[in-house]
């Protein structure tokens, strides 16, 4: 019985490292102070969503964004590389990248139903700290348009 207390104490320790990134994208972030960002179309780079969703991270991280140039399918494979930390794009719904990257939630949506296009956020899989600081400032700048 008298261990309970220790041992409860040193599974509450463990939480705070909790989620973790197997490739430390957020130390490397924290440490660097920048994120690097990769626009897979280029409308993508200039949506005023974009730049809400950059200040958002800045906020959380205190890390600059790093713009980098490439193709959507050079972006995406740096992402599943480890070399580029966000992609930001228009992806359909369904897109064939759902298996190999970690999407974001929505920032904007057009088109109808079976057409759906979104605008949204692109990570490595499994760097689930990384991902859960996007995926809430995602969720924090559309909050701020459903209130405007």
């Amino acid at each position: 019985m008298r261990r309970l207390p220790i041992l409860l104490c040193i599974a509450v320790s463990a939480c705070n490292a909790l989620p973790r990134d197997p490739a430390d994208t957020s130390a490397r972030i924290e440490s660097t102070r920048y994120f690097t960002v990769g626009s897979v179309d280029p409308s993508a780079r200039d949506a005023p969503e974009t730049a809400r969703l950059l200040r958002q991270i800045e906020q959380r991280t205190g890390a600059r964004p790093l713009w980098t140039e490439g193709s959507g399918e050079t972006l995406l494979g740096q992402l599943d590389a480890g070399t580029l930390d966000l992609a930001i794009g228009r992806f359909a719904k369904t897109s064939p990248w759902q298996a190999e990257v970690a999407f974001g939630p929505a920032l904007s949506v057009s088109g109808k139903e079976n057409e759906r296009i979104e605008l949204k956020t692109a990570m490595r899989n499994g760097e689930n700290r990384w991902i859960m600081t996007v995926e809430r400032a995602s969720r924090a700048i559309s909050t701020e348009a459903r209130a405007q």
